[in-house]
């Protein structure tokens, strides 16, 4: 892989190459409901461009589909470590550990922590970025509006294999791959487990390389760090206490390229993962524990959708690892 594309400044700039196609300003706030619950937001489009701003629609659409899937992820016995009282007095189930890349301002994986109990959220992005998101975590906290259990976690991640299984790790969450962990918003170091991620987001970011021919591709290291968020941990023991549903992935993006966006996930991404369609409201499941054949046909459709989609489409997918046979 080339060295560039661990180059945060490379990338900025391959941000910048795509601000023609959304207009900048010099704000420094924007107040955005996201799930009922409105947000003020630090934002920063003069230095960073796209990761400064809120990609409201993207953002929307992407809360509205996962949020009630980790409820049910939530409410499953596969994901609780000891029966729980209805009432909520029983002791409670381990917390879903949510990775969110690209996360820019931390919109998103911001306002699941205040809408849904019991998540803890690591929001991460390139070293200039960080700063941002740890303003508008710290925000959160202080006005005290995290739901009850749940925390946000800030952290450098340039995509690699490597770094995200360093931050999964947390023992190399520092050691210059990639995953330096920037801050804990709400409670304990989120780097303490070894335990998969349960959700994966990624909002907007399929957007980078390609406009230009000198910018960095960033979609190679995109999927490796998919796949590497869906390993399992490395602690003994760890997430094998109770049967988890496999890692969800869930991508939103506004096709701009119908190759290069619609094409990179039906074709690189999905020889990896069985795809589906989120419309943030039918058929809410856990997903992921469906058998192959259910899979098959959602991954169909998904593509069929995807393949279909013409400029300006706001597309809305998960994704679950294939088993290898």
């Amino acid at each position: 892989m080339p060295s560039l594309v661990n180059s945060d400044a490379c990338i900025i700039s391959a941000r910048r190459t795509h601000s023609r196609h959304l207009a900048m300003s010099n704000k420094t706030h924007e107040v955005v409901e996201i799930l009922g619950i409105e947000h003020h937001l630090a934002v920063d489009p003069e230095s960073l461009n796209e990761a400064g701003v809120v990609w409201t629609p993207a953002v929307r659409a992407l809360a509205s589909a996962v949020a009630p899937i980790i409820e049910a992820r939530q409410a499953s016995h596969s994901l609780a470590t000891s029966s729980s009282d209805a009432d909520g007095t029983g002791p409670r189930s381990r917390p879903m550990r949510v990775l969110e890349l690209g996360a820019g301002t931390g919109a998103l994986g911001i306002a699941l922590a205040c809408s849904l109990p019991n998540i803890h959220v690591t929001l991460t992005d390139l070293a200039p970025v960080v700063p941002l998101m740890n303003t508008n975590a710290d925000t959160t906290r202080d006005a005290g509006k995290l739901a009850d259990g749940s925390e946000t976690h800030v952290a450098e991640l340039a995509w690699s294999r490597d770094a995200v299984l360093a931050l999964n790790g947390g023992e190399g969450a520092s050691s210059g791959g990639g995953g330096t962990e920037g801050g804990t918003h709400g409670g304990r170091d989120a780097s303490a487990s070894r335990e998969r991620w349960d959700v994966v987001l990624g909002c907007e970011i399929l957007y980078w390389g390609g406009w230009d021919v000198f910018a960095d591709d960033t979609r190679g290291p995109l999927l490796e760090a998919c796949i590497a968020a869906c390993e399992r941990g490395g602690a003994e023991g760890a997430d094998t206490a109770v049967s988890s549903p496999p890692t969800l992935v869930v991508l939103a993006f506004t096709v701009r390229d119908q190759g290069r966006e619609s094409g990179f996930v039906s074709k690189d991404f999905g020889e990896k993962f069985w795809l589906r369609l989120l419309d943030g409201g039918a058929n809410v499941c856990v997903c992921g524990d469906e058998d192959e054949e259910t899979l098959a046909r959602m991954d169909a459709d998904a593509r069929a959708r995807t393949e279909a989609a013409e400029e300006g489409d706001l597309l809305v997918l998960g994704a679950v690892t294939k088993r290898s046979k």
